[in-house]
């Protein structure tokens, strides 16, 4: 017997402090390799509800196969007073390889120009994606950060 159509459905909702959990669960549970790249925030349940219970203009999304977390994506940076909001995206390993990064960036494009922003930003480690990857989805290098290594990339909007 097939399970509802809930639990079949592939759902992006905004995250809510009662998916701390879920989120921090998610995090946890995923190889220290494959995370390592991840540090927008800490994986402690605790922060993520903090950080979720004070956004603002921010945006924090899930995205939900057959009712599994299997992957957050953020615009960050409008609560700082930015024009121009980064974009991040953490995909649970088990999920990784689909459409959910693509599918994340896509979402959050939109939301964007909903939004009126004419840009978006992302801070990439070279290790995690290649320049020819995010050349690939769409993104231009701008500059790099001196501290941690990474690549800045822009989009037009």
């Amino acid at each position: 017997m097939k399970g509802s159509a809930g639990d079949t459905d592939l759902t992006i909702r905004p995250l809510r402090t009662e998916d701390a959990g879920a989120v921090s669960a998610m995090l946890l549970a995923q190889p220290a390799e494959y995370a390592r790249f991840f540090y927008a925030f800490d994986f402690n349940e605790e922060r993520i509800i903090d950080i979720l219970a004070k956004r603002i203009q921010d945006v924090y999304s899930g995205m939900f196969w057959r009712g599994e977390l299997a992957g957050i994506f953020m615009l960050r940076g409008w609560d700082a007073g930015y024009d121009v909001p980064s974009f991040g995206v953490f995909v649970a390993a088990k999920y990784r390889g689909g459409a959910f990064m693509r599918i994340s960036l896509d979402v959050a494009k939109l939301i964007c120009r909903l939004s009126g922003a004419q840009q978006l930003m992302a801070k990439i480690h070279p290790d995690n994606v290649s320049r020819r990857g995010a050349l690939r989805l769409g993104f231009v290098q701008t500059g790099m950060e001196s501290e941690t290594g990474n690549l800045v990339y822009h989009m037009d909007l």
